[in-house]
């Protein structure tokens, strides 16, 4: 599996990333039941509220090999997880994230969340 990461971009700044590459490299969360190999093509932010930069970022992606988009569990579920509220436009990220992979690489996979 090839994953691109988008993640929040208000997050990035205080976020490492530490818990999405836990999930992947330990297969658990969203990667959990995943054979093979997992490989990180990206880790992207969305390019700051509304996701106005994600289309691009996911394309970019999708161009240099991944076959899985992982939304971050920072938009889908809160920073700090589960402790604060999701991203208010996650589901316009969403689908411009699904609209881009169904245009650019339409047997690619989306993921909304990690860990």
């Amino acid at each position: 599996m090839k994953v691109g990461v988008v993640r929040c971009d208000l997050v990035a700044e205080n976020c490492p990333g530490s818990g999405c590459f836990k999930a992947m490299r330990e297969k658990k969360g969203a990667f959990e039941g995943v054979d093979e190999e997992i490989v990180v093509v990206g880790f992207m932010t969305c390019g700051g509220c509304p996701g106005k930069k994600v289309a691009f970022k996911v394309k970019a992606m999708l161009e240099k090999g991944a076959d899985t988009i992982a939304l971050s569990s920072c938009i889908t579920k809160g920073y700090p997880i589960g402790k604060a509220f999701p991203c208010p436009y996650a589901e316009e990220i969403k689908k411009a994230v699904e609209a881009t992979v169904k245009k650019i690489k339409p047997d690619a996979k989306v993921i909304d969340w990690t860990h």
